[in-house]
């Protein structure tokens, strides 16, 4: 695991003591860095670490590949999807891979790496998460299980082929870093299942804090409210009451646990395309950040 310079580690804690925030925009060309067209927000969590480390955690890149043999229908989508999202994904994703090569512990992917599975969209990840890349961890996303192809692949079959190219377990894995818990989860099409809270309680019984990794974030007042401000459902609803996501039944009893369980730390999620953060639990701060297809990640520094 790459060494978080002592100098850096400094820093971060006195930035993010004094609430500051750091910018390069009114720097003159010359001194601007070699991130400039990365776009970071910063989060300190202080969850018992036996030393401090930070992670770069970004999410959304909707990566839109597709080989030439591929269907018409992948292809349409290729075009279509590219265009949307800039054109700039894999560009993005790199940057962000050198970013936490050099400058944290651990990158940190919550979900939609790719828009659609695609030949071309699962040689990227491959490339992109190949020998060299440093340490990676994170869940899978709803678009991992989305195939523009005919007849379409079912969901069991997405989940399969992107098993084959992602260098972690999409449906549930740990991580322990300096003592601290990574845990993902696939929540990616709005629930849980009852495997995955037997396995979460048999993390929990090992007793290390913990952080959550998921795409979809639980729904809490603020999150809410800066979604349906983002996706301009109803930008001017302050006397209305927030629609939650619609978590199933068993969802909705691990979110009620969750919120009871003291070795729960943090929870990294992405889905929306905003960077908001909100307390969950009496432990525990929920942090959502914007698309990484527009350069958007955060670091957070864990103590």
């Amino acid at each position: 695991m790459n060494r978080l310079n002592s100098s850096r580690r400094d820093f971060l804690k006195g930035a993010l003591a004094a609430g500051g925030i750091v910018a390069t925009s009114r720097l003159p060309l010359h001194a601007r860095g070699n991130f400039e067209q990365l776009s970071l927000a910063y989060a300190h969590i202080n969850a018992g670490a036996e030393k401090p480390f930070s992670v770069l955690h970004i999410s959304d890149t909707h990566l839109t590949f597709a080989n030439p043999d591929e269907p018409e229908s992948v292809q349409h989508y290729r075009r279509l999807r590219t265009e949307l999202f800039g054109e700039r994904q894999y560009e993005a994703l790199k940057d962000s891979i050198r970013w936490a090569k050099i400058n944290a512990d651990y990158l940190i992917h919550t979900g939609d790496l790719m828009d659609f599975v695609s030949d071309g969209n699962l040689i990227a990840v491959q490339e992109a998460f190949g020998p060299g890349a440093g340490n990676i961890f994170g869940s899978i996303g709803n678009h991992e299980y989305w195939a523009p192809v005919e007849p379409r692949l079912s969901n069991a079959e997405c989940f399969s082929r992107c098993s084959k190219a992602y260098p972690y377990n999409l449906h549930f894995g740990s991580q322990v870093i300096n003592g601290v818990n990574f845990v993902s989860i696939d929540d990616a099409l709005d629930d849980v299942s009852q495997d995955q809270v037997e396995a979460f309680a048999r993390e929990v019984k090992k007793g290390l804090p913990i952080i959550l990794l998921m795409h979809v974030p639980f729904p809490t007042p603020r999150i809410v409210e800066a979604t349906r401000k983002y996706w301009k459902w109803n930008s001017k609803f302050r006397n209305e009451t927030p629609k939650p996501i619609a978590f199933g039944k068993r969802g909705q009893e691990f979110i009620k646990y969750l919120k009871s369980e003291p070795l729960l730390k943090g929870i990294l999620a992405g889905h929306q395309h905003i960077t908001v953060e909100e307390r969950f639990s009496p432990t525990a701060v929920q942090y959502l950040v914007a698309g990484n297809f527009a350069f958007a990640g955060r670091e957070v520094l864990f103590t």
